[in-house]
């Protein structure tokens, strides 16, 4: 019996985790919550009595990620960039190795790389890096200096110079997933794709199964603060629960042994 109630007092600390975690990253840019996967253990066959199953307690089988997408918040900077819809940004890290994230919150480093909140750089649709020359030779062999970036709904990536040029860089590159659930989460709102999720399909905002770029505003967390701590209080119960059921096992056991 002890190791039953054990079980729940696991699975009960495993959820509290798990809901703390989402509370933490309530205002997280892209962050995506996640639920704790419990199952039911029952007793061998050989164990059965009249073929009713023997209940030996739960077993955490894993964490289930919500995509959902989050509400925006408008924040109207230029490389401020909220995804409308299914599709990841493609960001490269010193490795070589492409991960995949919702967080829009970019800049542009000393080289005029566009580069994530953690400075990957991000990459087109052709997966090549995104860069914006900070000075141009016009035709006239004048020098102009940036002076404004726009990125429309479709993920072009205009410069305006002081002059007046302007020219297109090229298109922020999306990828999408046959299982989205399926990513590996890396940390810092990264992920990468696995097995489960299947191979990314890239391409561009505003192609068909692709969102559109909405400039200007970055997508929130999904996470609902009032129904994690509804889910909080009730874990909390299930642990304070368990945990006087086992301590009054122990005195049962201690009694009879006694």
């Amino acid at each position: 019996m002890i190791n039953i109630i054990r079980t729940g007092l696991d699975a009960s600390n495993k959820e509290i985790s798990m809901i703390s975690h989402n509370l933490a990253n309530g205002s997280t840019i892209g962050f995506k919550k996640s639920s704790a996967g419990f199952t039911d253990i029952y007793a061998q066959q050989v164990e059965l009595r009249d073929n009713v199953d023997v209940g030996l307690g739960t077993r955490f089988v894993k964490a289930h990620r919500n995509h959902q997408q989050g509400s925006f918040i408008q924040t109207d900077g230029a490389l401020d960039l909220a995804i409308n819809g299914t599709g990841y940004l493609l960001a490269q890290g010193p490795d070589g190795t492409t991960s995949y994230t919702r967080d829009g919150s970019l800049s542009l480093d000393n080289e005029g790389n566009i580069v994530s909140t953690i400075g990957q750089l991000i990459l087109s649709e052709d997966q090549t890096p995104l860069n914006i020359p900070f000075q141009v030779i016009n035709n006239d062999g004048e020098t102009e200096t940036l002076s404004e970036v726009r990125v429309d709904e479709n993920g072009s990536v205009n410069t305006i110079y002081s002059n007046g040029s302007t020219a297109v860089i090229g298109n922020v590159g999306l990828a999408i997933f046959a299982n989205e659930t399926g990513l590996k989460e890396v940390g810092m709102n990264q992920y990468l794709a696995t097995p489960m999720s299947g191979a990314a399909t890239i391409g561009r905002a505003g192609e068909v199964n692709f969102g559109r770029i909405q400039r200007g505003a970055l997508e929130a967390s999904n996470t609902d603060a009032t129904a994690e701590m509804t889910k909080m209080i009730k874990a909390q119960q299930a642990f304070s629960g368990s945990s006087r059921m086992l301590q009054a096992e122990a005195d049962i056991t201690k009694r009879l042994m006694g």
